[in-house]
């Protein structure tokens, strides 16, 4: 019987059983299909039961659940057919391409551009010409797939595959080449209707309604961009975007803003700039809610509008500082800049642990930083034989500390109980108190280099002396101490007090062969030749 597989009931005990299972599988399908109408019967008697060919296989996501009275049925959609009562049949039938749907042994039904209740009906009066007493349920197996054409400001214009639940925003990308927004793709249908598609507004706001689905036939002509629309500062969405003729201010607002509310820190006022002449402009202010009210619905915007809304400077900005290190409560404490100082912060972390060292605690300052680090790298790009002395002098002062570290004394402050060595804090300040170390470290060319207890009246040269004292290959003369608070590196003598924590280096004496002394010479000759001959060059061309 044409594509339908037929079931022959038997003998009354073998059919029995066959009947009731596949008027099961009836009742299923009808149950699914879920259209309102008079009671199910099935009748226990021998019947021809035809059932589906094959299960239902999806092709397509969808969206949403399939809406009876909204979808179309045309050429390539699988419908099941279930016939109950005198008669019990299943059919799983194709929609041919004239639009026509085959019934076996019933004949043949239109249905081309009907609804799934229509189709229903119009199936159940072809049914209903040899059957009485029977119910007729249409449900949906499987949705077509079809040709469109996608033609205009696009990739490779051209014949483009869609389904029946295909949307217009799975075909064109949201923005141009360019990364304009479009909004003016134009929908033809097949019966002449042109129907202007906005696929911003569906992908910023959700608005199914600007995002229609397509049919067979259809044409989505994107036109190349002219003219824009564009929005500066504090909306969701800012950027350009395509012009729609006759829209409001507060409709690309709403727009902008992804259908819901402005940005929180957003100001209170809305700036629109419009060109009046070539280069000569207008402008507009307006209130938030006068935008997005009366006054903004009827305020028609025009091509090459711009619309600026600025943020509130600081808007609900933390401001806090932070302790790491050898704290009570290490963490981050909210602070007020300018205001809360080193010793509150202190007091805020639960004070000094019995571990911490007050000589070598840092007090980190971000702000700033970048800055200096541009002023450094501008100055290392140049080669170091161009610099001037006071350019090397520079360079050379900036390598032996930190910008970012800020100066301090808790010994000072917390022991000795120094007002004047109090620091106010800014946002982002972060205060590390390391373990104390409990001693100087002596490093290098000494005979037994380490860590040495700290005596305020010893000098560098007790210290070296106490570290077994310079070794053979000692450089003398290039002594540094590491100082614990500034980390800085400082040419040592007797006269350089040493604090606790300090790192004392003795660097190893360098020794040359007399080729690496000649490279040297040679290197340091052809460097001041070069400069030389720069010089000159110069001079004969002024």
């Amino acid at each position: 019987m044409g594509s339908a597989a037929i079931l022959v009931a038997g003998s009354a005990s073998a059919g029995r059983t066959s009947r009731r299972t596949l008027v099961a599988r009836a009742l299923a399908i009808a149950l699914a299909a879920g259209a309102a109408g008079a009671p199910l019967r099935a009748q226990d008697t021998t019947a021809t039961l035809v059932a589906p060919m094959s299960a239902y296989v999806p092709t397509s996501l969808l969206d949403r659940p399939i809406n009876r009275a909204e979808y179309r049925v045309g050429p390539g959609d699988v419908i099941d057919v279930a016939i109950i009562g005198d008669l019990n049949r299943i059919f799983s039938v194709t929609v041919g391409p004239e639009g026509n749907v085959l019934i076996p042994t019933l004949g043949l039904a239109r249905v081309l551009g009907l609804s799934l209740d229509q189709t229903e009906a119009r199936i159940r009066e072809l049914v209903f010409r040899l059957y009485r007493n029977v119910d007729v349920k249409v449900s949906l197996a499987q949705v077509r797939s079809f040709k469109i054409f996608l033609v205009g400001d696009v990739p490779n214009p051209g014949v483009r595959t869609a389904t029946a639940v295909t949307r217009v925003s799975e075909v064109v990308t949201l923005t141009n080449a360019t990364g304009v927004r479009r909004r003016t793709v134009l929908l033809r249908r097949g019966d002449g209707d042109t129907i202007p598609v906005d696929i911003v507004r569906f992908v910023q706001t959700g608005d199914v309604t600007a995002n229609p689905m397509l049919r067979e036939g259809d044409a989505l002509v994107v036109p190349s961009v002219d003219a824009l629309v564009s929005l500066y500062g504090a909306v969701r969405y800012p950027g350009a975007y395509e012009y729609r003729a006759g829209e409001t201010l507060a409709a690309l607002l709403d727009v902008a803003n992804g259908g819901g509310a402005f940005l929180t820190a957003a100001s209170d006022s809305i700036r629109v700039t419009r060109f009046t002449g070539r280069e000569s402009r207008t402008f507009f202010t307006l209130s938030r809610d006068e935008a997005t009210g009366a006054a903004g619905r009827a305020f028609v915007l025009q091509p090459f509008d711009a619309i600026y809304l600025s943020s509130v400077a600081n808007y609900k900005v933390e401001r806090n500082a932070t302790v790491t290190g050898q704290v009570l409560r290490p963490g981050t404490y909210a602070i007020r800049p300018d205001t809360t100082t080193l010793r509150e912060l202190v007091a805020l972390a639960g004070g000094l642990a019995p571990e911490a060292s007050l000589t070598d605690a840092t007090l980190r300052r971000e702000t700033g930083g970048a800055v200096m680090a541009l002023g450094a790298r501008a100055l290392s790009a140049i080669p170091p034989e161009l610099l001037s002395s006071e350019e090397r002098r520079i360079q050379a002062a900036r390598g032996q500390g930190d910008p970012q570290q800020v100066v301090i004394d808790l010994r000072k402050l917390l022991v000795e109980g120094d007002r004047s060595a109090d620091v106010r804090l800014r946002s982002g300040d972060l205060l590390h108190v390391p373990t104390d170390r409990g001693g100087v470290i002596v490093l290098g060319a000494v005979a037994n280099p380490g860590l040495l207890e700290y005596r305020a009246s010893r000098t560098l040269s007790d210290y070296v002396e106490l570290a077994g004292g310079y070794g053979k290959l000692a450089d003398k003369g290039a002594v540094t101490v590491l100082k614990a608070r500034s980390q800085n590196r400082t040419a040592a003598d007797d006269r350089l007090p040493i604090e606790r924590g300090d790192q004392i280096v003795v660097p190893f004496e360098e020794k040359r062969t007399f080729f690496e002394r000649l490279q040297l010479v040679q290197s340091l000759v052809a460097t001041v030749s070069g400069i030389v001959l720069t010089i000159f060059a110069l001079k004969r061309l002024n």
